[in-house]
């Protein structure tokens, strides 16, 4: 008797032939047009309202193309997708209905950072391009090899029942771990944030070698739930339990303001429970999805620096959404924001300091290993590229914690070059999708809760660095899901002793 799942679709051959063919050509017209079109150096202006045109037109055929070959709309590429276009793409997309207050590429008002050249911007606009162009090649060139056959040859519901059942043990060993660091930490955070506002958060000195010890097992609290959540597919409590606990969790993340921090784990469990507990309706998705994104992002956003009592007033919150004139449209407008990274990181490499071919990255990997003796720890130390960007930018805002986040678009940028960028953003398209589909094959409990709990990270990586999302891959995805490896084989030997 097989576990009851769809299957992922298996994309028509002549259809990803002919799909990757077009994105193929799309991408060398684009390079060549860079280097032989005229007005692309001498009058930019011209330009920088048919590439914002064109960014456009690219995730609309990027969510096209990937639905005619996988029939799925909901699932973790195309939300990658979805957080990369809107972070460094949203201004390009008001602008081409005329919505920016200003023109595209103004943020110095808000963000208090030196004016942009028409040049710069169009500069921008194509290395998001063609960045967002590699991305999606590699993740299509990911499907060229997926095998889907049928499941009765590979997974019995023995095996799926075992694994159910060891992603729930696993789930309750981190929760138990992870439950009071996780109370420890939210409880001092809380009463920083209503003394001081939320930008108090970042003022705070960070907690270094063994004193980090207790956020570090705080952070094991949303892979533990979604373990949990991906082994309760007949157990009612599991399921409550693991909802209420994420739920609760963003809920306090959100008056805290840190808002990426309570969406991703919230995107996360509804991708888990659409598909390993039962589907949820589509219009359930797209309402929920509008609310967080076009207000409870903006009402966090104005209120978050609010101290005391305010935080807790209705008549405080209400007003303050009131005064946004258009919520939509500032909340795309904020995301966007993210832009001015890849902008500034083209306009002071390398002039003002060299590629780094690829030490970024292997910095990144470093944070795999946890900082025992040292103050900081060394990737941090050497600067991580948000932190140098803000304080290239605005000196003052840095020394005061502030950060203008940074984005993988600019990172690859600043690691090999307008040459190297897109190579490097395809393989990470594909590898993260071959990720993806790996887990999605057939529904595995164990892979698809080790997808949940990137995922849960991951997102952030669209507006930030590498840095950020490496330790979450191996310790708080990879490290649960061997441990529910582990314990499948060892009861799988003893069975056949």
């Amino acid at each position: 008797m097989l576990m009851n799942a769809t299957k992922i679709a298996k994309p028509n051959k002549i259809n990803l032939v002919i799909i990757i063919s077009i994105q193929c050509v799309f991408l060398i017209f684009l390079i060549i047009f860079r280097f032989l079109y005229e007005p692309f150096t001498y009058k930019p202006e011209l330009l920088i309202y048919p590439f914002c045109c064109l960014l456009c037109g690219l995730a609309i055929w990027s969510f096209w193309s990937w639905y005619l070959l996988t029939k799925s709309l909901f699932n973790p590429y195309l939300l990658f997708f979805l957080s990369a276009f809107l972070f460094n793409g949203g201004q390009a997309l008001l602008e081409v209905f005329h919505l920016n207050e200003d023109r595209i590429g103004t943020w110095n008002i808000i963000f208090e950072t030196p004016p942009l050249s028409e040049n710069n911007i169009l500069d921008t606009l194509f290395l998001i391009i063609i960045g967002l162009g590699t991305f999606h090649l590699g993740a299509l060139l990911s499907l060229t090899k997926l095998k889907v056959k049928s499941p009765i040859f590979n997974y019995q519901k023995t095996e799926f029942l075992l694994k159910s059942s060891y992603c729930y043990t696993v789930g309750w060993y981190l929760l138990c771990i992870s439950f009071i660091p996780a109370i420890f930490v939210l409880k001092n955070t809380v009463s920083t944030v209503m003394a001081s506002g939320y930008n108090s958060i970042y003022l705070q000195d960070s907690a270094t070698s063994f004193s980090a010890t207790p956020k570090i097992l705080a952070d094991f609290i949303i892979p533990a739930s979604l373990f949990l959540l991906a082994g309760s597919k007949p157990r009612t409590k599991g399921k409550l339990l693991s909802v209420t606990v994420i739920v609760i969790y963003a809920i306090i993340r959100f008056f805290l303001g840190e808002r990426n921090q309570a969406v991703m784990p919230l995107i996360a469990l509804v991708w888990l429970w659409h598909n390993l507990i039962r589907p949820i309706p589509k219009t359930f998705l797209f309402s929920t999805g509008s609310l967080l994104i076009f207000i409870i992002s903006p009402l966090v956003a104005i209120t978050r620096n609010a101290t005391g009592q305010e935080r807790l007033s209705i008549n405080f919150l209400l007003e303050a959404f009131l005064s946004v004139d258009n919520p939509v449209i500032a909340s795309i407008s904020e995301m966007g924001g993210s832009m001015l990274t890849v902008a500034y990181t083209i306009q002071i490499v390398p002039s003002d300091r060299d590629f780094q071919m690829g030490a970024e990255y292997l910095y990144a990997l470093l944070t795999l290993i946890p900082n025992i003796f040292g103050k900081l720890h060394p990737t941090i130390a050497r600067g991580i590229p948000n932190h140098w960007l803000t304080e290239q930018l605005n000196p003052y805002f840095a020394s005061v914690g502030g950060s203008y986040g940074f984005s993988f678009i600019a990172e690859a940028y600043l690691n090999f070059g307008w040459i190297g960028a897109p190579i490097a953003l395809g393989m990470i398209g594909f590898l993260f999708t071959k990720l993806t589909l790996w887990a999605e094959k057939y529904r595995d409990p164990a892979k698809m809760a080790m997808v949940a709990s990137f995922l849960s990270f991951f997102l952030f990586y669209a507006r930030a660095e590498s840095a950020m999302v490496v330790r979450p891959l191996i310790w708080y995805s990879l490290i649960p899901y061997l441990g529910v490896i582990f314990l499948y084989q060892s009861s799988s030997r003893k069975f056949t002793k």
